[in-house]
């Protein structure tokens, strides 16, 4: 079964404005010692670049294409520095892509490594066509002497963790039928009752929550063909939308982001006990990512 978000996989061209803003901006910092400063861990599997940046128990990885005619290279090419992947931890690999195979989605990575290996860790790739427009990767540390190792926690500022990945696809059903029946992911009816989940009416658009470990995804299925959400969807297909980091003090955060010459878009509304407050920054601030930041105000 999937336990949490391992990680997002965003593109850049260029590591030293990544390092700037991820780390030098935000505030979080490297893990070391899987992707040591200045250019981080090579992989060959699609000639990148990685590094590594801990999120709460899940990550940011980093992904600079080194060759234009592999995957990552192409897919910057052709869609820009932004979100590229999706990672979900498994503890059982095998297992999980064979249900995922089961499902009707297609493996273009086959689990690499072994069951039986010491450490190390494996990982499996899923076709974006089955999986709402996103590359899917599949990763599992291998036990230590029987016990897997615990994932590196990491903040940035007052930012504690990956509050929520958002996705937008066209309908509920298409969400349901990939995160809730295919992957095994409950819907949090209490939030998002069905069948159309919570309505919002800034975006104009219906959510989906489906928790896994400390975060979330969260789909969007927008009501019209007018909103930001909507525009989105029809320019660039299902897919990942946005990220979103908990904030522990939301007004601190804001000024640094501001500080640093980050564009807010709108402004902070006030904190309301028993509320959310949310605030987002434009993509083009953040390499092609739209970014959200999320409190919850005690009651």
């Amino acid at each position: 079964m999937f336990t949490r978000v391992h990680h997002v996989g965003l593109v850049v061209a260029d590591m030293e404005p990544a390092k700037k803003l991820w780390l030098d901006t935000y505030g979080f910092s490297v893990d070391e010692s899987r992707s040591p400063l200045p250019d981080g861990r090579n992989v060959s599997l699609d000639n990148v670049n990685i590094l590594d940046i801990p999120v709460g128990e899940s990550e940011l990885e980093i992904n600079k294409a080194n060759d234009p005619h592999s995957g990552t290279g192409r897919y910057l090419e052709r869609r820009g520095q932004g979100a590229h992947h999706i990672c979900l931890y498994s503890d059982d690999i095998d297992d999980d892509v064979k249900r995922l195979q089961d499902a009707g989605l297609q493996l273009i990575v086959p689990a690499t490594g072994s069951s039986d290996q010491e450490g190390g860790s494996r990982v499996a790739f899923f076709h974006p066509r089955g999986n709402l427009g996103f590359l899917l990767e599949i990763w599992q540390n291998m036990p230590v002497n029987g016990k897997p190792p615990e994932p590196p926690r990491g903040r940035g500022g007052d930012f504690t963790h990956l509050h929520h990945v958002g996705v937008v696809c066209s309908t509920a059903d298409e969400a349901l039928h990939l995160f809730r029946d295919t992957y095994g992911l409950k819907l949090n009816e209490e939030r998002t009752p069905l069948p159309k989940g919570n309505h919002v009416d800034s975006d104009n658009v219906d959510i989906l929550e489906f928790p896994i470990g400390e975060s979330i995804i969260e789909v969007s299925v927008p009501s019209d063909d007018t909103s930001g959400t909507a525009r989105f969807l029809a320019s660039r297909g299902s897919g990942i939308h946005h990220i979103c980091f908990y904030s522990q003090d939301m007004e601190s955060d804001v000024n640094r982001l501001n500080a640093a010459g980050l564009q807010q878009i709108g402004e902070l509304g006030p904190a309301r006990p028993g509320q959310s407050r949310v605030t987002f920054f434009h993509p083009r601030s953040n390499m092609g990512v739209l970014v959200e930041l999320w409190q919850d105000i005690p009651a």
